[in-house]
């Protein structure tokens, strides 16, 4: 019988609802744990992430969110376990690492481990439950994560096997497709959006993917609407992978939040005329708690955009210009539904 794995237990699919696929209830730099600044309690973050993922449920009908963070960059298994109860909203967590470049993820240990090694760990994450600090927990992951290309890297660098894919990534992203290949669980991704100026980073991972075992169709490409180039994303889709629309009102790399919609509400729709309706999932990418120092530095704009701007400013965007209710349904119940389900 088909599953969702949530950080609660085992939903089965018909139970997930609209869905955003890429949201960090809370978000790290690697290193954060001896900052004075980054100081933090687990309870008053808890009810403070809570508060507004119960105003998505009961105001906006978000019903499931997938935490995309890392262990690296933050991920800690009791506060999505305690969201998740308060709020009433399924709370999904990631297995897998962050890009190992600028230092941000790959940690020394996981850099010495065998792909193998790698593998087993990703499936022990998804079968017996995830780690935080030396301790097993029982909240086990629902999903895979394969990372490339950092978060600010403006030149494509070039790696091993032909690839602009560093060696421990090629690592790591080998025993995610092997874990993927042993549990059926599907893998999301990131990819650095300013490296498709330069080529098509999507195809590569998948490439990587393939070449292990993971089947594309349980892929979700990350970060590829930025820029959007429709070239570029009708050929992941040809692929058979999906596409992950993110940073809804988040102007990352662009001028301005209302620019970026414009572009990613015209590929969308392209994209949708072109027959890939069933390869698309939507989400903000957003910082429920902000853990990297003091308030004001330059990127909180990932913590700024509103919990419902999706349904009160992008769907009436894309309402006008002809994608309705059933292909919203399709995008964030239907899709997600069937991603997620193993």
């Amino acid at each position: 019988m088909a599953k969702i794995r949530t950080v609660l237990g085992d939903i089965a699919p018909e139970e997930a609802g609209p869905t955003l696929t890429h949201e960090h209830l809370r978000y790290a730099y690697t290193g954060w744990q001896s900052d004075h600044n980054c100081v933090w309690d687990m309870r008053e973050s808890a009810a403070q992430i809570a508060q507004v993922v119960r105003d998505g449920v009961e105001r906006y009908g978000f019903k499931t969110i997938v935490d995309m963070t890392p262990p690296e960059i933050g991920r800690h298994p009791e506060l999505m376990a305690e969201v998740s109860r308060q709020s009433g909203a399924h709370i999904i967590a990631i297995a897998g690492f962050f890009p190992e470049v600028e230092g941000m993820g790959i940690p020394y240990h996981w850099r010495r481990q065998s792909v193998e090694y790698i593998a087993d760990a990703m499936v022990r994450d998804l079968t017996e439950g995830m780690v935080y600090e030396g301790r097993l927990t029982p909240y086990k992951a629902g999903m895979l994560k394969a990372a490339t290309g950092g978060s600010s890297v403006k030149v494509a660098r070039m790696g091993v096997n032909g690839r602009h894919i560093g060696p421990y990534e090629d690592r790591v992203i080998r025993g995610i497709a092997r874990a993927q290949r042993r549990t059926g669980c599907s893998i999301n991704t990131h990819t650095q959006p300013m490296e498709y100026k330069a080529y098509n980073p999507g195809l590569e991972l998948l490439d990587l993917l393939e070449e292990e075992g993971a089947d594309p169709t349980r892929v979700i490409i990350g970060h590829a609407f930025v820029h959007p180039d429709i070239d570029q994303l009708k050929a992941i889709c040809e692929r058979g992978a999906c596409l992950q629309i993110d940073h809804i009102g988040i102007p990352w790399q662009n001028d301005s939040a209302e620019a970026l919609d414009e572009l990613i509400a015209n590929a969308v729709c392209a994209l949708a005329d072109a027959g890939y309706l069933d390869r698309l999932v939507f989400s903000y990418d957003r910082f429920f708690t902000y853990v990297r120092g003091p308030a004001g530095l330059p990127d909180l704009e990932n913590e700024s955009v509103p919990i419902g701007y999706m349904v009160e400013q992008f769907v009436p965007r894309l309402e006008r210009k002809g994608f309705g209710r059933d292909e919203m349904h399709k995008v964030m119940v239907e899709n997600p539904a069937r991603l997620l389900a193993f």
